[in-house]
């Protein structure tokens, strides 16, 4: 298990829907990673952990990973991350204990060089669809960040909390 303190910036944009902006980002990926991450009920005062399944590269050449992960805060858009690979076989068991009224929250991260930095543009499916958030993960708090333009910003959400994934598996609870 691997624990890291993990700085990041989120934006929310406005979704890719022409080929030339795909074109763009596809020029320098990196990776695709088919993403469904679901919150399980917390223990004691801990944050809520989460398990990831991931469907990693493009078509053909695939690995499926599973991940357990926790996060605590520590500053606004800065956590202390825990995370271990788990089996599928644990993975499953640990579905068994979903978090209250959340669901899972599905996604197809993009993960691009842009001018010498590591974007992941996550793309929404399910009833997040039309739901996409730029990240980039920093060194250090001060560092200069430099967007690529051929994404439209709506806006920095680093501070927004109904932005994180923890908000948004609230969106994707079915009511029964």
């Amino acid at each position: 298990m691997t624990t890291k303190l993990e700085i990041e910036r989120k934006f929310l944009v406005k979704p890719p829907k022409s080929w030339s902006t795909l074109e763009e980002i596809f020029e320098n990926l990196v990776d695709v990673k088919r993403i469904t991450q679901t919150y399980l009920k917390p223990k004691g005062d801990e944050p809520s952990p989460r398990v990831r399944k991931t469907v990693e590269g493009l078509t053909g050449e695939t690995q499926t990973v599973y991940h357990f992960n926790q996060k605590k805060p520590v500053d606004t858009g800065t956590h202390e991350e825990t995370e271990r690979e788990i089996s599928q076989k644990k993975y499953n068991e640990y579905l068994k204990e979903p978090y209250p009224g959340k669901g899972s929250v599905e996604k197809t991260r993009f993960v691009f060089d842009y001018n010498d930095q590591i974007f992941e543009l996550d793309v929404f499916k399910g009833s997040l669809k039309g739901l996409a958030i730029l990240e980039i993960e920093l060194k250090d708090k001060n560092q200069t960040v430099e967007l690529p333009p051929f994404l439209q910003i709506i806006k920095e959400v680093t501070k927004d909390k109904s932005f994180t994934n923890f908000a948004l598996a609230d969106k994707t609870h079915k009511k029964q």
